[in-house]
């Protein structure tokens, strides 16, 4: 008996980027395709089931559709392994830089788990570097770059550079726990904080953009306890009880966990949800589809979908 005839490759590769990205048009931006191809895809894909897969109303995926899509998107996963055996990059280097605090607390602690899903033990190993330089994409220095960039920066980026959002993370304060118990009296209100010692990451914006999203004027604040260059020395800082610096999941979720930092908030009020920026992956255009560069692409979406 004949196999069932297939869908075309294209519709569940659209399929799977839209279950990934979290949309349609967001899928478009990611495969460099319209939104009109992309809807085609999909509707040919479920013609050929006969099933619905995504809702047009909500942009999600129906019920059939997350479970048809964990199986599209292993598939294509294994796929990609055997291309990247297949074509070589055993032995290869995929260079990487990162800004420091999201490759000390998140990215190098799992990419032992991207080395064995390259599907050959050895197939390529990630020369990873911490670093807030900007990199010469023209000159192909990097295979990527991850990056948090504030509101508006992705939409500034070279036109050699293609960009793909990874994480928009909530932005909090965090402390030492000695550094509370040791205040004259707790955080009461929202304004209460405005008197307190902060620390500073470069100029402070980012400061002065969180405490416009609580409401709070910024001429009440006071001089910074410290600043300093990266966020990771801020949150060092922090540890040390020298102040609250601001901080998300990304930078903190350990900390938090072993309880050398807790999260700040005022007894009689509560903060506002604050996402001043977000995590971006950017590559040249001439590496984006680089079969290992893609594999990481996914592999970071896959990741950071899981949560932890």
């Amino acid at each position: 008996m004949a196999p069932p005839p297939l869908p075309p490759f294209a519709a569940l590769r659209a399929f799977d980027v839209v279950g990934r990205s979290g949309g349609i048009r967001k899928a478009a931006v990611q495969l460099g395709l319209s939104h009109a191809i992309i809807s085609r895809h999909l509707g040919m894909l479920e013609q050929h089931l006969g099933v619905t897969l995504f809702n047009r109303r909500t942009g999600e995926l129906t019920e059939p559709g997350r479970r048809y899509h964990a199986q599209v998107s292993a598939a294509i996963s294994e796929l990609e392994a055997a291309t990247t055996a297949f074509t070589g990059a055993r032995g290869r280097s995929l260079t990487i830089w990162c800004s420091a605090g999201f490759s000390l607390h998140w990215l190098a602690p799992r990419l032992p788990d991207f080395q064995r899903r390259t599907g050959v033990a050895g197939a390529a190993f990630v020369d990873l570097h911490s670093t807030d330089a900007e990199p010469a994409f023209d000159k192909d220095e990097v295979d990527g770059d991850i990056r948090y960039l504030a509101d508006g920066a992705a939409k500034s980026q070279p036109a050699n550079v293609r960009t793909e959002l990874l994480a928009r993370p909530d932005v909090f304060p965090v402390a030492a726990p000695a550094f509370l118990a040791g205040l004259p009296r707790g955080i009461e209100r929202r304004a209460d904080i405005l008197g307190l010692p902060l620390v500073h990451e470069g100029a402070g914006d980012e400061w002065l953009q969180w405490l416009a999203v609580q409401g709070l004027a910024a001429d009440g604040l006071r001089a910074p306890a410290a600043r300093f260059g990266q966020a990771h020395l801020a949150l060092m800082a922090a540890r040390s009880g020298q102040g609250i610096a601001l901080a998300n999941r990304f930078l903190v979720a350990e900390d938090l966990a072993r309880g050398t930092l807790v999260a700040v908030e005022p007894a009689g009020d509560s903060w506002a949800t604050a996402q001043l920026g977000a995590y971006y992956l950017r590559c040249s255009r001439a590496r984006w589809s680089d079969p290992l560069v893609a594999r990481f692409r996914r592999w970071l979406q896959r990741m950071l979908a899981k949560g932890d």
